[in-house]
């Protein structure tokens, strides 16, 4: 699989890059890219400031030309149409806590049921951006923005989807969105919990 990771730039909750962040002394990006490494053909991450991630072992990138800046879904376009075909896995650089086991799993899913996506869903709450997509549905992802539609949910709404709901406690599709969150997020890490990176 491709793992795409969506770098994204300044949060405006957070008031600074996420993806920069560090827990338990490792940036972020960083603990995604270790866990879901061993997995992945390739890594793509999209980013508004491609220079802050030159030392990754990864294709860089910045939105495609006529969608930048338009959030989450170009750079899940600009991602899919990198990768070309097969699936990809999409991941948030929110997330410090990914799970390869389950990113694994949405991808085999993927793939057994030919779907265009397979998209988590825990407490109810749908997590789109640690989801499995198949590198077609970038077509449907370029008309949805040409049509002036922002939303993942808009894309959703447009291609083939199956939904997988986790079961019991998760910090796997667990995204951090203020200082009080990162703070919860350094304590979790240090007690050992997500993937003990």
């Amino acid at each position: 699989m491709n793992t795409i990771i969506l770098a994204g730039g300044k949060s405006s909750r957070m008031g600074q890059n996420k993806a920069l962040m560090r827990i338990g002394g490792i940036r972020v990006i960083d603990r995604i890219a270790a866990e879901l490494g061993p997995e992945s053909d390739r890594m793509i991450v999209i980013a508004d400031d491609p220079a802050q991630y030159e030392h990754m072992d990864a294709v860089i990138l910045e939105d495609a030309p006529d969608f930048k800046g338009q959030g989450p879904l170009a750079g899940i376009y600009t991602g899919l149409k990198e990768a070309g075909d097969g699936p990809c896995l999409i991941v948030a650089c929110d997330m410090p806590f990914v799970s390869a086991r389950l990113g694994c799993e949405l991808v085999s899913i993927l793939k057994r049921n030919d779907r265009d996506a397979v998209v988590p869903i825990h407490e109810d709450r749908l997590h789109p951006l640690f989801a499995a997509y198949d590198a077609r549905a970038a077509e449907t992802a370029k008309e949805t923005l040409m049509d002036g539609k922002r939303s993942v949910k808009a894309l959703l709404d447009r291609i083939d989807v199956e939904y997988f709901t986790i079961q019991g406690e998760s910090d796997a599709v667990w995204n951090m969105n203020t200082m009080e969150e990162y703070i919860q997020a350094a304590k979790l890490a240090g007690r050992g919990d997500g993937n003990d990176l």
